[in-house]
């Protein structure tokens, strides 16, 4: 993992960062706004989750985390060639977002 980043996940507004890279929290929040959005118009149901975009050299995973109030967005920026994506999605779905009350 070269960054982590919670954000949120309508204003854009970074809460707390780790690592040297610099993830755009504001642009990862349109991001995930603007697929949520296309999805709903194309007929999809239900709640946004997790968007991945691959690059050649690394992935950025945006994991929404609903709950009471605003939704939140958990950046995770990693290298490519020394992660394994599929045990980080295993990883995030270990803690799901509590549900509002």
């Amino acid at each position: 993992m070269t960054g982590v980043s919670l954000v949120d996940g309508v204003s854009g507004l970074s809460y707390g960062a780790a690592g040297p890279q610099d993830l755009g929290a504001d642009e990862c929040c349109r991001l995930a706004v603007l697929v949520d959005e296309r999805l709903h118009s194309a007929g999809a149901e239900g709640e946004l989750e997790t968007v991945v975009v691959t690059g050649a050299r690394h992935q950025l995973v945006l994991r929404v985390l609903p709950g009471c109030g605003d939704p939140l967005l958990l950046l995770v920026a990693l290298e490519r060639e020394r992660a394994n994506l599929a045990l980080v999605l295993r990883h995030l779905d270990l803690y799901p977002a509590q549900e509002a009350a």
